[in-house]
């Protein structure tokens, strides 16, 4: 038996009174959040990699609903994915371009009906179809509404109508306001049951409707018309038709993957940073955009259905340009090809005729030189470091972040500000490095180095893959950095340390070990920039004092903002912090920590009382590059309170392991009798028993009885981590310390800190 058709009868809407009432939101940020979650589809595709925009054929819409691990979960109409055979091409919203199997019995493509009816005019089940997408990245989901629907309530269309000539390879994306017209019985034919007034037009299919709210209710399936086949042909003739979100999440196939639903309200934050940051899908044109597929890329100039028989650097023209300032003042433009160049004195100057290599460039590059790079990988002919004189313009792929022109290596060379160090670019006083991706793979390597008196341009482009940090200012430099990417540098995206500064404006920083890692007497501006999911966001240290305004802070799995040593940071009142899994803000004077130590003695881990997010806990620092964790956590009792047993139990764990010279990571909590009583003690894992010498604190009332139960609310909760931290044992209960004392062990993006 069919599951589908069962669904009039297991999903129902639910029916209340609606009265009219002002709008959640305005149709502007209503528009701001349908953009981060709204995709454009690009249907049967020869072959992965083929141009994303094909004349003469029509595109889709969809909706990212969901996520798995690397697996993004795309919603969209199942007759806008129906034809199979080659791939179907899904661009994000930040332009990134994936590819999708879309063979017979494709395992990333799951249909939710199937064709029905004499020649497969109808769609038995439900019109709609679950892509999944494999990426890196990371993306917004959809919020599942959970409101009920009526006649008149308003509702929104986000999608990319297809022109009336589809010669033209241009799609606008649109959002369109309506109104809920009928809410039906799902129809036998995909499915539907909204209507609304909507004004659709085709290539819209697939797209998402959303309320008031910004929240989806349903996918768009069919545009105006008498016989659309979703109601009777009056209300046909005047209304759109979708499928509701509801049937979709009740579906038995779609319930079978176990997915989980992004549920949660809808907050500021995310109307903030869609008003701030528009979509770079928007409007796509004819040339290929970024793509998952290794570089190097077509660039825009080359028309993709054309063959080219010996590819060539792009004109000019068809390159960004620097300012016109800049260019009155150039000397030189020089055009590099990785592929097709030539290393001679006679190359250079044309794009018909480039270099082959940056390092080439660089020997006869003066003040105001512009040095226009082809896609390609600048590797293995270069010679690194790469040194920009002061003055020189680098410039690659700046509308795409740097995508499919990559410089990769990196050389040792000495700086005033660190010594010997091993990285890819230098980047002189007055230079420009626009749109390139770059990449150091040495276990110590930097991407960029600013150092000194340097005032410099970093923009558009993206930092990656670097094992100690993307860029690193020093000295006194204070170069403008803005609109780069930061993504999964092993230490820090950017170091400022010594008397560093400048401005941080309006950059991503994705998966890092922390996204701006500040020292010494630095003093940079960071504002407007989105932090997200890294170890930490920004981390301030020893006597620097950045001002951090209006940035996005959010995902971090420990802290927002750390402030460590003496460093003042001037925050203001605008940056938005949420999800971040230890605090948001955290200050740790962790110098004062080791007084509480014995005189005398050497640890490698202190503890410290502080209050944070509301709460209060004993902390835990190792020393030199480390991040302070909590530890335990307190609350009053009747008999005492948190601060004076947080105060109390944090000397004794200073003193225990200091006066033993043990090592946290060999070490547990115990409970255990002493004096009949039940304690918690910090003892050797390997067999010390719970006793004097070693006793933290005494259990209470119902702890007596239980000791794992009076144990484990004390264990902070980001343990979880490492799975349940309590045993039991015959003598009580036992949390080995050895998995928490690795997530103390120094940050590598703290390399710089005395």
């Amino acid at each position: 038996m069919n599951n589908h058709l069962l669904l009039p009868t297991i999903v129902t809407l639910v029916v209340a009174s609606w009265n009219p009432i002002a709008l959640a939101l305005n149709p502007r940020e209503v528009d701001a959040v349908a953009w981060q979650v709204s995709v454009l589809i690009s249907p049967n595709l020869t072959q992965q990699g083929d141009a994303f925009l094909i004349e003469g054929e029509k595109t889709g819409s969809g909706v990212i609903v969901a996520q798995e691990g690397n697996s993004y979960y795309v919603l969209t109409a199942l007759h806008v994915v129906w034809k199979r055979g080659g791939f179907h091409a899904i661009a994000m919203p930040d332009g990134q371009v994936y590819y999708v199997d879309a063979s017979e019995n494709s395992p990333d493509i799951i249909p939710l009906g199937y064709p029905s009816g004499e020649l497969g005019q109808t769609i038995a089940g439900l019109d709609l179809a679950l892509l999944r997408v494999q990426s890196d990245r990371t993306y917004t989901l959809a919020t599942m509404a959970a409101n009920p629907l009526q006649s008149g309530t308003p509702v929104f269309v986000s999608g990319w109508p297809n022109p009336d000539d589809l010669r033209q390879k241009i799609r606008d994306r649109q959002l369109v306001e309506g109104a809920i017209a009928e809410v039906t019985p799902p129809s036998d034919d995909g499915g539907y049951r909204l209507l609304y007034s909507n004004p659709t037009r085709s290539g819209m299919s697939g797209g998402g409707i959303f309320n008031a709210n910004g929240e989806l209710i349903g996918i768009h399936g069919r545009g105006r018309g008498v016989q659309n086949n979703c109601s009777t042909p009056e209300v046909n003739a005047n209304n759109s038709c979708g499928m509701y979100i509801g049937e979709f999440l009740a579906d038995d196939r779609v319930q079978s993957l176990r997915l989980s639903w992004n549920r949660n309200p809808l907050d500021l934050g995310m109307i903030q940073y869609g008003l701030t940051y528009t979509s770079q899908t928007d409007r796509v044109n004819g040339s290929p955009v970024a793509r998952s597929t290794p570089p190097p890329v077509i660039p825009p100039a080359i028309t993709p259905e054309t063959p080219q028989a010996s590819p060539s650097p792009a004109p000019v023209a068809d390159f960004p340009t620097p300012s016109p300032e800049a260019i009155a003042e150039a000397h030189t433009i020089y055009y590099v090809d990785p592929n097709q160049g030539n290393n001679a004195a006679t190359a250079g100057l044309t794009p018909e005729n480039p270099f082959r290599s940056i390092s080439y460039a660089l020997q006869g590059a003066r003040p105001g030189t512009v040095i226009y790079l082809a896609p390609g990988l600048y590797s293995a002919r270069e010679t690194f470091p790469l040194k920009l004189n002061p003055g020189v313009i680098l410039i690659g792929n700046e509308s795409q972040q740097g995508e499919g022109v990559i410089i990769r290596g990196g050389g040792i060379a000495s700086t005033r500000s660190a010594g010997r160090q091993n990285y890819t670019l230098f980047a002189g006083n007055n230079s420009h490095i626009l749109g390139i991706t770059l990449t150091n793979p040495h276990s110590d390597g930097t991407g960029i180095w600013i150092e000194d008196t340097t005032t410099a341009l970093i923009r558009n482009n993206t930092l990656r893959d670097n094992p100690r940090e993307g860029i690193l200012i020093g000295g006194t430099a204070t170069p403008i950095l803005e609109k780069n990417r930061f993504v999964n540098n092993g230490g820090n995206g950017i170091s400022v340390i010594q008397q560093g500064g400048g401005e941080i404006r309006s950059n991503d920083f994705t998966s890092n070990g922390m996204g701006v890692a500040i020292a010494g007497m630095a003093n940079p501006l960071i504002a407007d920039n989105h932090i997200r999911s890294n170890r930490n966001g920004i981390v301030v240290t020893a006597s620097a004092t950045p001002t951090i305004q209006g940035n996005i802070l959010e995902n971090n799995q420990n802290y927002g903002i750390l402030t460590l040593g003496l460093a003042q940071p001037t925050l203001a009142e605008n940056n938005l912090f949420r999800t971040n899994g230890v605090s948001n803000q955290l200050t740790a004077k962790i110098q004062e920590w080791e007084s509480e130590s014995p005189r005398g003695t050497v640890t490698s881990t202190v503890f410290g009382c502080l209050e944070y997010e509301g709460g209060l806990a004993t902390f835990a620092y190792q020393g030199r590059g480390s991040i302070p964790l909590p530890f335990l956590n307190w609350t009053d009792s009747p008999s005492e309170s948190g601060l004076n047993r947080c105060r109390l139990v944090t000397s004794s764990l200073n003193k225990i392991i200091t006066l033993n010279g043990q090592d946290l990571s060999t070490m547990a909590l115990s409970t255990g009798r002493i004096h009949n009583n039940n304690g918690v003690c910090l003892v050797e894992e390997s067999g010390e028993i719970c006793q004097d010498s070693n006793l933290l604190f005494y259990l209470g009332g119902e702890e007596q009885r239980n000791p794992g139960e009076g144990l484990a609310p004390l264990l902070h909760f980001s343990w979880a981590t490492a799975g349940n931290p309590v045993q039991q044992v015959e003598t009580g209960a036992f949390a080995p310390l050895k998995d928490f004392a690795q997530r103390l062990e120094p940050e590598p993006g703290l390399w710089f800190t005395d």
